[in-house]
């Protein structure tokens, strides 16, 4: 699977209004919001929590794809804890040329549409797939497929990790509409719906939960708040 060549994107593509958006999301979006490349150093002084606790089951010699790996921060910070055979695909060549300055030379890095790669990549090729606040750039009508297309790309127990805004959340304005490339917004309900038209087995779909994250600076009052009044939404009505 790391052996798939670059392929210029499709037609469709190139014509996409937005594509603009994203070949400069890096410079764009990303550096307006401190959204940048953590070094590895920084990963080793304390970023590791960031990572799904069910890593620890997953053999270190799996084959991991990162859709829409952007800088490739989650891809460093999983190569930091010895994963080795490890993929990312980003459409955006800024974004790409940022990972591949910033990560070690054993990580490849592809500059792809998400749809296309898949496209060209065989069957059950992944043991893990994360799809990480990408779910919501792509349209309705392309939703389904792609997510079927996960589901071909995973090994046999194989899992597909998604993360995307909740819209159910209380900064629901502040995920979804934070980024001018969000287009399509979904809550717990919504997304299994997706899924299990995608084909996955409602037993084989689970919520992770992540309660949000009290701890911030003092400087910065109105945000505690809304993370405390969030925490509490998310203990009253917890995921799945």
């Amino acid at each position: 699977a790391n052996c798939i060549p670059d392929a210029p994107p499709e037609a469709d593509t190139v014509n996409d209004p937005s594509k603009e958006c994203y070949d400069r999301y890096l410079s764009t979006y990303l550096r307006q919001t401190n959204n940048r490349f953590r070094s590895l150093s920084e990963i080793r002084d304390g970023r590791l929590d960031r990572l799904p606790r069910w890593l620890d089951q997953v053999a270190i010699e799996a084959r991991v794809l990162d859709a829409g790996c952007a800088t490739g921060y989650l891809l460093g910070l999983l190569g930091e804890i010895g994963f080795g055979n490890l993929t990312g695909v980003d459409r955006s060549e800024e974004l790409v040329a940022a990972a591949r300055q910033n990560l070690p030379s054993f990580i490849v890095i592809h500059i792809a549409d998400i749809r296309d790669f898949l496209s060209r990549t065989p069957d059950a090729a992944y043991d893990v797939i994360f799809f990480h606040h990408v779910l919501e750039h792509i349209s309705r009508d392309e939703t389904i497929p792609l997510l079927r297309e996960f589901r071909r790309c995973l090994a046999k127990g194989g899992l597909l990790n998604i993360r995307t805004p909740n819209a159910s959340c209380l900064l629901a304005g502040y995920a979804c509409c934070g980024d001018f490339t969000h287009i399509t917004f979904f809550n717990e309900y919504s997304l299994v719906q997706v899924l299990e038209l995608a084909g996955f087995e409602p037993g084989e779909i689970t919520f992770v939960h992540h309660p949000p994250n009290l701890i911030w600076s003092v400087r910065h009052p109105v945000r505690m708040l809304w993370r405390g009044l969030n925490r509490l939404r998310w203990l009253s009505q917890p995921l799945g």
